[in-house]
């Protein structure tokens, strides 16, 4: 074993996104948190909380090691980690020939029954120092959320690939709310570096240009007389304004054709968002009920979408015929989701169409 092996960097505190309730059960919490424990000092709580007062989103970060992120399976029982594994070999709780509890090695793999269960997990513990407080240590921050776990590996993977080092460079880590539609309201932790800004990748700036009038220079022929230079001279130039009218004006028949197919481009872009409803379907997800709507869009085609249940439900009331300009949308569990729209048009009894001028956004996530 070498020497650098067993060197490790102190951890002076843990940062958390969730605390225990009144009752004992553990609750998410919208914001970074620091509370007494094991590794955390009552000192270490205030030097923290006057950083960072009230109920901080963002945390101003710097790494001491080009290796900040580690992950390991655990699964707990009465909050003691009682089986801890790296995805190929797991320490956990077994019996010795005396039926006493000792220390055994088993496989780590997906085929774990704890695993598929939900009970065991893949944490992340991420070390990192707070800018503006020296305490002689790291601080820890833990995850066992899938998309928090991914946001900050990629961002570190990221600039490994570029052979970059991460080590006291200026970074951030947010805390942001999610809205999920089998999981509800849960909050992920994402990882940016701070010091680089987007830049072009070339110092040739490509430019549009305008159809200008070419300038064409007419070289006199030698040993002429002077009259026939002269009219020579005018006829070419004649010439050259004739050819100049016939460009231009071929240029603006292009531009005006140009111009036209954009508009009639930007017209069908902006009715490709229009969409009538032609049903609806109750659908389950995860055991819960959702509002599935059939639309047709402007091509005839069918296509679906699950109605968001903090999205506004007037789509509902005004039924089958109804036009929705679709505002935000996103896909979630390989299905499209429906966040915001606004109402265009509703139908009337009798089959005609009344139009709606409703300016204001549907409330959604």
């Amino acid at each position: 074993m070498k020497i650098q092996d067993l060197v490790r960097e102190r951890v002076i505190a843990n940062i958390k996104t969730g605390k225990k309730g009144p009752n004992g059960i553990p609750q998410k919490l919208p914001y970074f948190h620091v509370e007494e424990d094991k590794s955390t000092s009552s000192d270490m709580v205030d030097i923290f909380k006057k950083l960072y007062p009230g109920e901080p989103t963002k945390l101003k970060i710097r790494f001491t090691s080009e290796n900040p992120f580690n992950f390991k399976f655990k699964r707990y029982v009465n909050g003691k980690a009682v089986c801890i594994g790296n995805g190929t070999k797991a320490i956990t709780v077994g019996k010795d020939a005396k039926n006493n509890n000792t220390q055994i090695e088993i496989e780590c793999n997906e085929e774990c029954q704890h695993r598929q269960s939900g009970k065991c997990k893949l944490k992340g513990s991420l070390k990192f120092v707070l800018e503006g407080i020296e305490a002689g240590g790291v601080w820890n921050l833990s995850t066992s959320g899938g998309i928090s776990l991914s946001n900050i590996a990629s961002e570190i993977v990221k600039y490994k690939k570029a052979g970059m080092s991460i080590v006291d460079v200026p970074f951030e880590l947010t805390l942001t709310e999610q809205q999920s539609l089998a999981y509800g309201t849960y909050y992920s932790i994402d990882l940016h570096r701070t010091d680089i800004k987007p830049q072009l990748t070339t110092d040739t700036i490509p430019q549009l240009t305008t159809a200008d009038k070419q300038e064409i220079k007419v070289l006199p022929e030698e040993n002429k007389k002077e009259d026939d230079k002269k009219d020579k001279k005018e006829t070419k130039k004649a010439k050259v304004e004739n050819s100049e009218n016939t460009q231009l004006n071929e240029v603006k028949e292009e531009t005006t054709k140009v111009e036209s197919d954009v508009i009639e481009d930007v017209k069908k872009e902006e009715k490709s968002n229009y969409f009538k409803v032609k049903g609806f379907m109750p659908t389950l997800i995860s055991g819960k009920k959702f509002d599935k709507i059939i639309f047709e869009d402007i091509n005839n085609q069918d296509v679906e979408y699950i109605l968001h249940p903090k999205a506004n439900q007037e789509i509902i009331k005004n039924g089958v015929g109804t036009l929705v300009e679709i505002i935000e949308a996103k896909m979630e569990m390989d299905k499209n989701i429906l966040c915001k729209y606004e109402i265009r048009q509703v139908m009337n009894p009798d089959g005609s169409m009344t139009e709606v001028n409703n300016e204001e956004l549907k409330k959604a996530v």
